[in-house]
């Protein structure tokens, strides 16, 4: 009787050692701070930004995990030149109907701090700037309206 208990015992604690860990943010996005206060006077305002982890609906999906959210969080701020984010909604996995929906989802805006868009005005800086704004549009991650505004604070 003893012998199956401890079989469930071990398989429940090698399924645990299997979850899949957070990806690190990407080089640099590390130095993004999160929070939920304002960054004050000095920071400009990027726009919209959004973490997500996890995918699909009960069983068949994988569950989302807050620091893996947060991580995405980090380099989606940081691809738009961010250095600050202010959280402004969780979204934990849920029961929505019949599904479970494992997404975990943190929404908040981007901000730079003014004195470190300086360094990126100089020279072809801006060429590449726009360069990768674009690409960033065309991979979808800004839309039309946060591409035009970044443009215009670029070019001006």
């Amino acid at each position: 009787m003893r012998l199956p208990i401890l079989s469930c015992v071990v398989l429940l604690s090698l399924a645990g050692c299997s979850s899949r860990a957070p990806a690190p943010p990407a080089p640099g996005a590390e130095t993004v701070r999160v929070s939920t206060s304002h960054p004050g006077g000095s920071f400009v305002e990027l726009g919209p930004v959004t973490g997500i982890d996890g995918r699909g609906c009960g069983d068949d999906g994988i569950r989302g995990k807050h620091d893996a959210a947060v991580g995405d969080l980090m380099n989606n701020a940081f691809a738009m030149g961010g250095t600050h984010v202010q959280v402004l909604a969780l979204y934990e996995p849920r029961q929505m109907g019949k599904c479970f929906v494992n997404v975990y989802r943190v929404s908040g805006t981007a901000y730079r701090d003014s004195s470190a868009a300086a360094p990126a005005r100089a020279g072809g800086d801006v060429v590449q700037s726009l360069r990768d704004l674009q690409t960033m549009r065309a991979q979808g991650a800004i839309t039309q309206q946060e591409f035009e505004k970044l443009k215009a604070k670029l070019v001006q």
